[in-house]
């Protein structure tokens, strides 16, 4: 099964925070979110929407193809992004 957009963005979420040696507490902080919603974004069981993954995009200092790596290329075609 192809992983959704959703599913490579919590992925590429964990991926990136951990690229930087940050724990979860280090990105909650930084985002002023509780772990748990940092534990659950990077889990799939919380779904960002676009001003979240705004605020992750200027945390981490990524933009959003970065967080959206793997995603079908009519997916990212759709959203502007190839």
């Amino acid at each position: 099964m192809t992983p959704t957009a959703a599913d490579l963005l919590a992925r590429n979420l964990r991926a990136e925070r951990s690229r930087r040696r940050w724990r979860q507490a280090d990105l909650a902080e930084a985002l002023d979110w509780s772990p748990t919603k940092v534990a659950d974004a990077e889990a799939g069981r919380r779904r960002l929407d676009i001003g979240q993954i705004i605020e992750v995009c200027r945390v981490l200092e990524v933009p959003l193809v970065k967080l959206l790596d793997g995603a079908d290329a009519e997916d990212l075609q759709a959203l502007g992004l190839r």
